[in-house]
């Protein structure tokens, strides 16, 4: 069957027809809830599907690689380019996400695209988890997942003066 819509009215719909997604995980290690990439792939892939469109990757840049401070894990972030092609008129449309993965064994890059595709989905989509991203804590807590205790929050706000930003840390 042949659809007349654009792409992007298609997934224009597709947005609108996901709500918010609940947290379905939960760390053992530190007990913070977390949005399982199956649940986001599962709240898309019909509804792709449905509209005969589909996501693959189409291209992937390792970031950086190495190891995490405390040397023992390895950490791998990769940037993954997605294309969601329409079935209907071979319309596609690119974009990219970046996942990073750490892990002592050999799983860093599975790791690194199973965070890249559900970000990619959560992100192309608009889809809220009733996470605040700019929350320090959330962010410290993930942080320290990944790179152990050497984290600490930054206590100091940006203040700007004379066209330089002081008090930023990176």
């Amino acid at each position: 069957m042949m659809s007349d819509k654009k792409l992007a009215s298609k997934l224009a719909e597709i947005m609108g027809e996901i709500g918010r997604i609940a947290k379905g995980g939960t760390n053992s290690a530190q007990g913070y809830k977390y949005v399982m990439a199956s649940q986001v792939a599962d709240a898309v892939r019909e509804k792709l599907a449905a509209k005969n469109v589909i996501m693959l990757p189409v291209g992937a840049d390792v970031v950086e690689s190495g190891r995490t401070p405390s040397e023992k894990q390895s950490l791998l972030t990769i940037r993954f380019t997605w294309r969601f092609v329409d079935g209907d008129s071979g319309e596609t449309l690119d974009f990219q996400s970046i996942g990073t993965g750490a892990d002592s064994g050999d799983k860093a890059p599975y790791k690194a695209t199973t965070g890249a595709i559900k970000y990619a989905l959560l992100t192309a989509f608009l889809i809220p988890t009733g996470d605040d991203p700019e929350n320090d804590a959330a962010v410290v807590s993930a942080a320290k997942e990944i790179f152990g205790d050497t984290v600490k929050p930054v206590t100091k706000k940006a203040t700007k003066a004379d066209g330089e930003w002081e008090g930023v840390n990176f």
